[in-house]
């Protein structure tokens, strides 16, 4: 189990996160969603140990974060960040291998998983390209394999890949893949934690879902069950419609086109009253 207990984060006297808990269960894809600047960027580095809390703890698998060595901690959890920074021509096949540096393995074992990831992120055709020539989606697709290698080897323990906003510079199709495979690897007791912008990608694969706004959680649970219209317009003071799918048993939601006067928050009243939330869908 990864867990988050109560975590706050302060910079100055700005609260960025606060009392924020959060589990992610091996074998299960959690996402988080929120609007911009919600703090949900900052979590997931809280998470992966690369922020400290103002409060709280994380742990993972029953141990604090912090007393993980760092070689130890890389065979656990995974971490795909927004932009990956790589200066230097190395070939998309050595990318991937970076993955491997902590494990140490047997280099039949390490070239076996390779193979496997950039199957799985549709990688495998431009293994020998230099990475530096590689578009912004492909070079997201590589990283997300290198994420994979970390943590793909069987073992008795759980692992854990962080993802933050993983698909942003990818097309439809891509999209659907690597959340596609984010679901497919939860066999191998991976659980799988994902910083999502698309509500509908999210309900779609995700189980759990977190809400957070202004840096708290306001709603969390199984993701169909906290899959709301109230929950969702008070997470993004943003009118929605909310519909069901009946092809793939999932609920989707289409937002309202806001009138041209409508310049604030406060022209989206959230209360539970207001008159927009009582009206029947045509």
């Amino acid at each position: 189990m990864y867990t988050a207990s109560n975590l706050s984060l302060h910079i100055g006297k700005r609260p960025v996160l606060n009392d924020v808990s959060l589990m992610l269960e091996p074998g299960k894809f959690t996402a988080v969603v929120g609007a911009n600047g919600a703090g949900k960027s900052t979590l997931l580095r809280l998470l992966a140990n690369e922020l400290k809390p103002t409060a709280g703890q994380v742990s993972i698998n029953g141990k604090p974060i912090q007393s993980y060595a760092a070689r130890e901690l890389s065979k656990v959890r995974a971490v795909l960040p927004q932009h990956s920074q790589v200066p230097f021509a190395f070939s998309v096949e050595q990318i991937v291998r970076l993955g491997r540096h902590a494990h140490r393995t047997m280099s039949t074992v390490d070239d076996a998983i390779i193979n496997d990831v950039m199957a799985l992120a549709g990688v495998e055709d431009f293994r020998g390209r230099t990475y530096l020539t590689l578009s912004g989606g492909e070079k997201q697709r590589v990283q997300f394999a290198r994420v994979l290698a970390q943590v793909w080897d069987e073992t008795v323990y759980p692992r854990y890949i962080l993802l933050d906003e993983p698909t942003a510079s990818l097309d439809i199709a891509q999209q659907q893949h690597i959340f596609s495979v984010a679901r497919q690897v939860r066999e191998r007791n991976i659980g799988v934690l994902a910083i999502v912008h698309d509500l509908n990608q999210a309900v779609q694969f995700a189980d759990h879902l977190y809400f957070l706004k202004g840096g708290k959680v306001v709603a969390a649970g199984e993701a169909r069950d906290v899959f709301t219209k109230s929950n969702i317009e008070e997470t993004f003071c943003c009118r929605v419609n909310l519909y069901h799918d009946p092809c793939n048993n999932c609920p989707y939601i289409i937002p309202e086109r806001p009138s041209l006067h409508a310049h604030t928050h406060a022209d989206f009243p959230l209360n539970g009253n207001s008159d927009f939330q009582n009206l029947k869908l045509v």
